[in-house]
């Protein structure tokens, strides 16, 4: 590796240009910016500055700022949660999660340099053990000190269907050890490009001595078409997913669509209330009232109209008494915590029994229910003759916005604004939502998520493992502005779909509200901009395949195999190291032509 070694040794601003590089890959492919094709190739520049074996401390001073600084542009939405304390969580938090990718780059120092001479089994399974290594660091980000696994390389894929077909195979860790090992894979065949060029140009220096050089001067610029037939198979092997993933979607996205049925209506209402102005008192009236507009008028939408948005339009009229609609909605959805009366409020209760009649729709609503000095905040169904007696509430909290950490031993109290925490629900199993079409009811399985439970792949993984027959996500990402959380945590519930074979429903307060189909297809509601931020309401066909063709998926029947699996490959990988160890005093065949080289020409 001398030619790589003198290049880069002479470039005194390489650390800032790979850190500045693979930073921007990186934090672009992330929902927001959407350049999803920019993850395939953003540790390119790391891998091949590793193949130089640089300094650690150049390389971790690289790596730090690198991570940290496309943590910071991802996440910058943080500064509107609790201002100014979500800074302190822009600054923080984005550093612990930085911390994970570092970690896989001081990995990729410590392995990848020792693998440049190595066989090629050894080249491959080093190749393995680092996309396993990454996929393990991602697992264990999802649940340590609570977890947060916001920003998995599987988001960058949300809006590429075809990729998402990896998932149903192993979750969103399987576009994680795809996306890695391709990189890696790439890194290799430019490697080997150069490598061939360096020993090319080894042997024009010889031949110039003999007279010889003229015939093998083009080697030094081999055509684009002897640059492709250049056997690598780390390269063949990192696209080997990629062809998998666009087999299964050519063969599965033609099925779905030729064999789906309807399973129901859904209508959703998107409030876009202030997050703060929703809980003061004064105001109920007034966004009670907003609910129940929105909730009319998402009952009164039609294939022909599926769109209502409050700013723009009136109210739409109400179907001629008698006549029946086979295409309104009968099952209405609600964001989180949509009005913050408690559920075992009498006069709560027959607004919304009242409101359920009206529309002839059951009415899945996010809201509270108080118990002592604290509250749950949950997943109820409502329909004609009241709320259900069966709800669902919020497992996972979040830290430091539902409750605060240690408040009993420091006075947290003080700085966030959290008087009371939320409840931690206990209840793992399905809701029950009956839903009625025609005279007939159907009682169908939720798996209900609130705000970010649908971050964590487990819980989808579980409920779906438990006879879920479509999953519900309610939240209020108007927390996060309007810039790129609500597409970030929206693109969260799409892998999940992919990976679990199963629609899931998805209403917000502001931000994403929509439906995702078994193949991970999502539909968004929207305004005639296109945007997503606004107060409407929507109606959408929640189609699934018949029930003699829905299986599990692979995910589903076999869980986190992958991640045990890459686990193994990281743990193989470490303990070759000591392998590929270069003993002392040992140096490349390439190495010794070049100083072969140096002393002919110095001797000339």
């Amino acid at each position: 590796m001398s030619f790589f070694g003198n290049t880069y040794r002479a470039l005194r601003l390489l650390p800032w240009v790979v850190g500045a590089g693979a930073g921007v890959l990186y934090a672009v492919a992330m929902p927001g910016f959407d350049l999803a094709e920019a993850v395939w190739v953003w540790a390119i520049p790391f891998i091949l500055w590793a193949a130089s074996t640089p300094r650690w401390k150049t390389w971790l001073i690289a790596s730090v700022g690198a991570m940290w600084g496309a943590q910071i542009v991802t996440l910058i939405w943080l500064r509107h949660v609790y201002p100014p304390l979500g800074w302190l969580g822009l600054v923080f938090l984005t550093a612990a999660v930085a911390a994970f990718p570092v970690a896989w780059l001081a990995l990729l120092r410590w392995i990848f340099p020792r693998t440049v001479r190595a066989s090629l089994m050894g080249r491959m399974i080093a190749q393995l053990g680092l996309a396993g290594a990454w996929v393990t660091l991602e697992w264990v980000r999802s649940w340590i000190l609570t977890g947060f696994p916001w920003g998995l390389l599987a988001e960058t894929q949300w809006q590429r269907p075809s990729m998402l077909m990896l998932c149903s195979w192993g979750g969103p860790w399987a576009i994680s050890f795809a996306v890695i090992l391709f990189n890696i894979g790439l890194a290799r065949y430019i490697l080997r490009f150069f490598e061939d060029r360096e020993r090319a140009q080894s042997e024009l220096l010889k031949a110039r001595h003999s007279g010889a050089g003229a015939e093998l001067a083009p080697a030094l610029f081999p055509s684009p078409t002897g640059f492709l037939r250049k056997i690598c198979p780390e390269f063949y092997i990192g696209f080997l997913p990629l062809f998998a993933a666009l087999f299964f979607f050519l063969r599965d996205v033609r099925n779905f669509h030729s064999q789906a049925e309807n399973l129901f209506t859904l209508g959703v209402v998107q409030t876009d209330f202030d997050p703060n102005a929703k809980w003061d008192e004064s105001r109920l009236r007034e966004h009670r009232g907003i609910v129940r507009d929105l909730t009319l008028a998402a009952s009164r939408l039609s294939r022909k109209t599926p769109v209502f948005d409050a700013r723009t339009g009136t109210l739409p009229p109400a179907p001629p008494s008698g006549v029946p609609r086979t295409d309104a909605p009968t099952l209405i959805l609600w964001p989180e915590a949509a009005l913050p009366y408690s559920t075992d409020n009498d006069g709560y209760k027959r607004f919304l029994a009242e409101l359920s009649a009206e529309t002839e729709a059951t009415l899945l609503i996010g809201g509270v229910c108080h118990e002592g000095t604290g509250y749950y905040n949950g997943v109820f169904t409502v329909t004609p003759t009241g709320v259900g007696k069966d709800y669902y509430a919020k497992r996972h909290l979040v830290p430091f916005g539902e409750y605060v950490p240690f408040a009993d031993i420091l006075p947290l109290r003080k700085i966030v604004p959290i008087a009371h925490d939320s409840l931690v629900g206990l209840r793992d199993v399905p809701l029950p939502v009956p839903v009625t079409h025609g005279g007939r009811t159907t009682r169908f399985n939720a798996g209900a998520l609130v705000c970010y439970e649908d971050v964590f792949p487990d819980m989808g993984l579980d409920l779906a493992r438990r006879g879920a027959d479509f999953l519900v996500v309610v939240t209020n990402d108007a927390w996060y502005g309007r810039e790129a959380g609500a597409h970030q945590h929206a693109a969260h519930s799409i892998v999940m779909a992919a990976g679990l074979r199963m629609p899931v429903l998805r209403c917000g307060n502001n931000g994403w509200s929509g439906v995702i189909n078994p193949i991970g297809q999502a539909t968004a509601l929207a305004d005639t901009a296109g945007s997503i931020y606004f107060r409407g309401a929507g109606r959408f066909d929640v189609k699934v395949l018949p029930a003699a063709l829905r299986k599990p998926s692979f995910y589903v029947r076999y869980g986190n195999w992958l991640v045990e699996f890459s686990a193994m490959l990281t743990l193989w990988a470490c303990l070759r190291y000591r392998r590929w160890r270069a003993k002392p005093g040992r140096v490349s065949k390439s190495e010794e032509t070049s100083e072969h080289c140096k002393k002919e020409g110095g001797d000339k």
